[in-house]
This record gives structure tokens, sequence and C-alpha cells, in this order.
């Protein structure tokens, strides 16, 4: 089969290879991918960034999202039939340390990623545990089942916090960032205000807010804030003055970026929610004033990792049934043959998601 390999450990080292089609062993299911999404992490995987290459072992077959069809049942094997159509929970849990004992597997000590620490989705096929699989329905296109693991996360952080007539602050509106802003405007926030300094990033939330003012009757107010250079300031006024002074309800982290993190908390309301998913490129952050904008404010600050399993996949899926659109996240099709198109215009920001193919593009 074809598969995209991240060949040695060095900057660019993706190429398309022909490998063995693998089988699936017991409690496994062989899958045909119809679709997979290209993601953040995969980028790092790309530039081999020093932030993830810790424990890993080239040459593996990076990709962890994706949807496809079971082709063959491993040993085992039940409650599962060839042809469903499938995605899966890529956090391989041990179901024995403390967190997955006590109810969130999905913070498990000793969870192995697949497209990271085994072959992945950048290929034809690949294998998984049944005990993984979600089933998608059939109307749910390819090029939205493609990137459900990271739909999931924006779920995870939406969700971790009430949303209904709540004034909500989403800095970062990359894909995750964009779908987070998707899921609080379906979910009936009272006013959303994205901030981001990327121009690509920036012109896409403004056409993103004004398709919402356009649809249906109800209208959320949208603010999308440019937070360069003195646009920060402006941006916490903004959100100020917006409030009746008090500061918005929640603050949901995407940006990872240090300088968002403490915009964010000044930009909460005393005893508001904080909820952090960005991941830092250092590996602190400074708290600019700590006293004044997490202990006296009282500030209820969770870090998001992952998605719940799966109770997360379920409100997803309802989500999506429910006419949740993120349809406007992909940006780019392409063949897998032509990844490399695909990845550099998601490195230089000219893409939100970028969805590959490896059996062939859908038909028209």
């Amino acid at each position: 089969m074809k598969a995209i390999r991240l060949a040695k450990p060095t900057d660019g080292s993706f190429v398309l290879d022909d490998v063995p089609t693998p089988a699936p062993g017991d409690g496994q299911v062989l899958v045909k991918v119809r679709a997979a999404g290209i993601c953040g992490t995969d980028r790092h995987l790309w530039h081999w960034d020093e932030s993830i290459r810790d424990g890993l072992k080239p040459p593996f077959t990076p990709g962890h999202e994706f949807c496809g069809e079971i082709v063959e049942l491993g040993k085992n094997v039940t409650h599962w039939k060839v042809n469903d159509y499938v995605s899966c929970e890529m956090h391989i849990v041990c179901n024995r340390c403390g967190a997955c004992k006590n109810g969130k597997p999905h913070l498990c000590a000793n969870h192995k990623v697949v497209g990271i620490h085994q072959d992945g989705t950048f290929a034809q096929y690949l294998v998984l545990p049944a005990s993984n699989l979600i089933k998608l329905p059939a109307a749910l296109p390819p090029k939205i089942g493609a990137f459900l693991d990271a739909l999931g996360n924006a779920v995870h952080t939406a969700l971790s916090t009430e949303l209904p007539g709540r004034a909500v602050a989403i800095l970062g509106f990359g894909p995750i960032g964009a779908m987070t802003a998707a899921v609080a405007e379906h979910c009936g926030a009272g006013a959303i205000f994205i901030t981001d300094v990327n121009d690509h990033n920036l012109s896409r939330a403004r056409a993103w807010a004004k398709q919402c003012q356009n649809r249906g009757t109800r209208r959320t107010p949208i603010h999308v804030l440019d937070v360069r250079g003195t646009g920060r300031r402006e941006a916490i006024e903004t959100v100020k003055s917006s409030t009746g002074g008090d500061g918005c309800d929640a603050v949901l982290e995407i940006s990872g970026a240090e300088v968002a993190v403490n915009d964010g908390l000044e930009m909460l309301r005393p005893g508001g929610a904080m909820r952090l998913l960005g991941l830092t490129k250092a590996k602190n952050v400074n708290i600019n004033n700590y006293n004044r904008d997490v202990v006296f404010k009282g500030v209820d600050m969770q870090g998001i990792f992952g998605r719940r399993i799966f109770d997360t996949w379920h409100q997803m899926l309802a989500l999506l049934n429910a006419g949740l659109d993120v349809d406007f996240v992909v940006t780019d099709e392409c063949a897998l043959e032509d990844y490399e198109t695909g990845l550099k215009r998601f490195d230089r920001g000219e893409a939100m998601k970028v969805v590959l193919y490896p059996n062939g593009m859908p038909k028209t």
C-alpha cells in the first residue's frame, strides 16, 4: 500500500513510500482510510520539532485524524462487521493507571497515540484496536469525518464550561479555535470575542462571523480582534466595554501563546472560567499578575487534554446531527500523492484544515 512515512529524525523527512499492508491481530481491525486530516502535530513531526521528538522512533506513518471502512476483522472482534463506517479514539490507554481507574482514561499516564507511537492514518490502510472504534452515521461526509479527533478537542474545550447566554473569548482562530467558535455559536453563546495575530486567520474569522450573521434568526454578536501591537490593549478594553465592565464569562485559550494566556486572564470576569487547550512552545508560562488575575478573581482554571473517552465523541456526533456547521474549516482537499502541497500551505498558514484522500479523491 501507499503510505507517507516519517523516514528519519530530521526536518522535512516525510516521503511517500510503498509498504506492506498490515494485518489485524487479536482484538484489532483493518480499516481502509477514506479521508485523513492534517493536524498541527503532523506539522511538528514534519519539522522534527524538539517539542515533540522525545521517545519517537522513525520510521513510522504519521496521521491521527481519519474516517474509513472496516475491511477485515481480527481474532475475537465482536460487534463490528466489514464495511462499517468508523472513526477511532486515537489515544490507546492502559486501563491500569489511576486516571483510567477513576473514570478519566483521556488523562491516562501511559497512553500511546496512533500516528505518533504507532503507524497512523496517512496511508491507504491501518490497523486499530476494535475497542477504540466509533461508528459514524452514513450521512456524515468523509471530509468532516476526516478530522473528528480535532473537532473533539474543540467540543471538549467548549463544553467544559457554560455557553448559553455567556460571553466567551476564544484566543486563536486556527482550525481548533475555529471549531471551538462554531460550537460556542451553535450552543447559543451570548457574545463571542475572537483574537488572533495572523492575517489569514483574521480574514477567515471575519468571513465566518459574517456567515453567521447572515444565517437564521439567532445572531450572536461576534467580535474579531487583531491583537498585534496596540491591538492587545484595545481587545481587552473591547471585551470589558461590551460586558458592562465585568469581563467575559469564559476564556477558551487555543493559541498556546504566553501573551494570550495573560490577556485572557485580564479579559475574564471575577469567578470566570479559563480553559487551556493550547500547547506552548516553551515549558514555562509566566503570569504577569498572578494575585490580581488569578487568586483575587477566584478564576476557575482547567487544562484540557484530548477528548473525554467516549463522552466527547457522543456529544460531538450529536452536535453534528443537530446542525453544527464546521464545513468552513476545510480549505484544502488533495490526494495522498499531493500531501506536500497541502502540508506546505498548512505550514504557511494559507490553509486551515487540509484533508487527504489516500485511496483516491471522492467522486463529485
